[in-house]
């Protein structure tokens, strides 16, 4: 009889246990997403100018704190090498510009150099580390509501001002909302609904979804649609439309047979809805339909701007270099259209680096969108499943189903921003939600694995400590900037009443804290101007001085040549001043103010001839300007 011998029981290989994604770095990453989409709508009431740089400094906290979270995923080096490139060309343009230093830091009031530029790819790295190929469903789902409660508080703001209501005070006529600009107020309303039209879709379709986030996603998008529609703007509706259609072939592509009729229908309602609700509103119907005067003075201008550009394009064949537009067009410009953009993304590249920089960025936007097309594609076209599955929604798992949507709303947004560019100008407001949704579509897995993310070496955590220290000192950087604005607020405010004293004081905390920003000096040299034409004792001297100190860093800039022609001429040195305006006067040969100011000057420096030639010169270029025909009265009886 055979002895049986038991069989050696070989190990068993178990599931592998989940990585457990660390508490504080989870933390990190939901406030990260939440302030970054929150920077698109925060604002400094304070501030000299409230939109802009308050934005750029949330958003740098927010990526301070992507940096602790744990990557899902990270920018590929085609990418990389892209952006590289477009940062090289830059450079290079701004190298050889009229201004480096000054164009290097940027302009007022975007600052889009060395301050904001930072943030915008920030964002971009934010999108791509915490919202990559790995990110869980709850992280995805964290954009979204972030998105709905920034839609949520941006439509309200809108609907106020809308009703004639101004939370906040200003002004204007399209007060813009959380944005201060009423185009951004559409563009970024259109974006919002981008990435909350499908999620709404599912959160009905879906029968385990909450009541409570139905309604809250629901209403996000309502009242995002209502910003599009209360703004007013062409461009806003405009991009709107755009989601809508890029969202609308994006469904067909992902709806199997006859279900694809679906997604066109829902798109023929939602466009109905838009349409209707701008047609509703008188102000936006007026401006949508051409029968506003401002309307149509606006879209005229916008080709006045895209042939001026032109202009210095034909001279500038390889840009003015970022921050350059602004100068370089001062022979354009008016005392009623100082531009700082051209307002046309496509000439805003051409401008700031030429055909090679153009040639960069095109191609490194197409492959993103490709990336991301590709993407969401491999989401949505899964392998074959159960005619169960089928039913459900696109046969998606859960976190399958919340990427596909947050891509596809991300090209859809990514469209529709890019269509309203074509009339208007990057901002912050539009352009950090952007540039978080372009990282989206670029992102790959993170290198290692997610299980080397989140339980990382000490060679990889060396790393992560001094990168996050960076991007710490950086941030703080970016709110001492900001403070700035604080007392160049004040400054601007006490010489409007003619507190002299004050206002120099405060101007002077300003500079302190940006000893590089010519432009604030300006402002300075502006401020003081217009108190020492109103005859303010100790203002013309402080506005020669202000105006020299900026012109030190930014010759050429033709407001702060106006405040040191008026600040000599107040202080009694006339042949200074004709001496400045006959440098201006060929700076700025467009601008009627200009030359009235120049005909007062040549007339009491005793050039009677030469100031009847500026006041026919005026009067040609502004026939109802009142100090221009006062002057030539005057001197028709010398």
């Amino acid at each position: 009889m055979s002895r049986t011998v038991p069989a050696k029981r070989m190990p068993q290989r178990g599931a592998p246990r989940p990585v457990l994604d660390p508490p504080g770095r989870r933390r990190a990453a939901t406030v990260a997403l939440c302030l970054l989409v929150a920077s698109s709508i925060f604002f400094l009431p304070d501030a000299f100018v409230r939109w802009f740089l308050p934005k750029d400094a949330l958003a740098a906290i927010a990526v301070v704190l992507a940096s602790v979270g744990v990557a899902r995923g990270r920018l590929p080096r085609w990418f990389v090498a892209a952006a590289s490139a477009a940062l090289a060309v830059a450079l290079l343009s701004v190298l050889i510009s009229a201004a480096p230093g000054v164009q290097l830091w940027g302009r007022w009031p975007r600052y889009e150099g060395l301050v904001t530029l930072p943030v915008y790819f920030g964002a971009v790295w934010t999108g791509a580390r915490l919202l990559g190929p790995t990110a869980p469903t709850n992280t995805l789902r964290t954009l979204i509501r972030a998105i709905a409660t920034a839609a949520i508080a941006l439509g309200l703001v809108s609907l106020l001002e809308a009703a004639g209501a101004r939370p906040i005070a200003t002004d204007l006529a399209r007060p813009g909302s959380l944005t201060g600009n009423a185009t951004d107020q559409g563009v970024l309303g259109a974006i919002f609904c981008a990435m909350l039209i499908l999620p709404v879709l599912r959160a009905w379709t879906e029968p385990r979804k909450a009541l409570a986030e139905r309604a809250w996603l629901s209403t996000a998008l309502l009242l995002a649609a209502a910003t599009v529609i209360v703004s007013a703007s062409r461009a806003g509706l405009l991009a709107a439309v755009t989601v809508l259609g890029i969202l609308m072939v994006l469904e067909i592509v992902r709806s199997p047979g006859r279900r694809r009729l679906r997604p066109i229908g829902l798109t023929a309602l939602a466009g109905v809805v838009l349409i209707g609700g701008a047609l509703a509103v008188p102000f936006t119907r007026s401006r949508l339909l051409g029968v506003s005067p401002l309307s149509t003075q606006s879209l005229e201008g916008r080709f006045t701007f895209w042939s001026d550009a032109a202009d210095v394009l034909a001279e500038r064949p390889l840009g003015v270099g970022v921050n350059g537009f602004l100068n370089a067009n001062s022979r354009n410009s008016t005392s009623d259209s100082v531009l700082d953009s051209p307002h046309n993304w496509v000439i805003q590249v051409l401008l700031a680096g030429g055909i090679p920089l153009l040639a960069v960025v095109v191609g490194l936007l197409v492959t993103a969108a490709v990336v991301g097309l590709r993407s969401w594609r491999r989401l949505c076209v899964p392998e074959p499943v159960s005619a169960t599955a089928r039913r459900s929604t696109s046969g998606l798992v859960s976190a399958d189903a919340a990427r596909s949507d947050v891509l596809a709303g991300a090209l859809a947004a990514l469209g529709g921003f890019g269509v309203a560019l074509l009339t208007h100008f990057t901002a912050p407001s539009t352009t950090i939600v952007a540039a978080l949704l372009l990282g989206v579509l670029a992102t790959r897995a993170p290198d290692g694995g997610l299980r080397g993310q989140i339980r990382p070496g000490s060679t990889r955590l060396a790393a992560t400590a001094v990168r996050t220290a960076i991007l710490g000192v950086w941030s703080i950087w970016l709110v001492i900037l900001v403070s700035a604005e604080i007392p160049l607020a004040s400054g601007v405010s006490n010489a409007a009443r003619d507190d002299i004293q004050a206002a120099e004081s405060a101007f002077k905390a300003a500079y302190a804290i940006r000893p590089w920003d010519a432009d604030l000096a300006g402002i300075a040299a502006q401020s003081f101007a217009a108190a020492a034409d109103a005859r303010v004792p100790g203002a013309a001297a402080l506005s020669v001085h202000w105006a020299e100190l900026s012109r030190a860093a930014l010759p050429n800039t033709a407001t702060t040549e106006r405040a040191l022609a008026v600040g000599q001429f107040a202080d009694g040195n006339a042949p200074g001043a004709v001496k400045t305006l006959d440098a201006l006067v060929e700076l700025a040969p467009m601008d009627p103010t200009i030359a009235v100011q120049n005909a007062i000057a040549l007339y009491t420096n005793g050039n009677t001839d030469d100031a009847r030639r500026e006041v026919k010169r005026a009067l040609a270029l502004d026939p109802t300007n009142d100090v221009a025909l006062q002057l030539e009265e005057i001197l028709r009886h010398e």
